[in-house]
């Protein structure tokens, strides 16, 4: 079954972990974990838990980013505000790897800053999730 929206939510969790990059055992792990704020990318449907194409790249950039440095917690909140809609090919997310007051926050560009004062994490979502869309629609 494919999602009709990018917000629809019907892959199951062996599909989210192969699509999303997190290895299944992983992924159980980071739902039992994450029971409070696993609507930021999952749901339940009867005893199953679902996924949608943008939980599936919440999962994937959210790993990005925890790879640079964040919590699970914070990697997967940053990733879920910034995939409301699909991001552009070109689409990048910037952040420090840690939270810096003064860094303006994490934020999407399309190129990488001229710049960089400071030690900085940039994150192809765009890429990202044209490659999870992309292996959906060939699934």
């Amino acid at each position: 079954m494919h999602a009709r929206t990018w917000g629809e939510r019907v892959y199951r969790r062996d599909d989210a972990a192969r699509l999303s990059g997190i290895h299944l055992d992983n992924l159980d792990a980071l739902v039992h974990r994450a029971e409070h704020y696993d609507t930021l990318f999952s749901a339940r449907d009867g005893g199953a838990r679902v996924f949608s194409p943008r939980d599936l790249a919440v999962l994937a950039v959210g790993r990005e980013v925890k790879r640079g440095g964040r919590s699970w917690l914070d990697a997967l909140a940053i990733a879920f505000d910034h995939l409301e809609a699909p991001p552009a090919l070109d689409a990048l997310l910037i952040l420090t790897p840690t939270p810096v007051r003064d860094s303006g926050g994490p934020h999407v560009a399309s190129e990488v800053p001229a710049t960089i004062e400071r030690s900085t994490l940039i994150v192809p979502i765009g890429a990202i999730v044209a490659d999870i869309l992309s292996r959906i629609g060939s699934a």
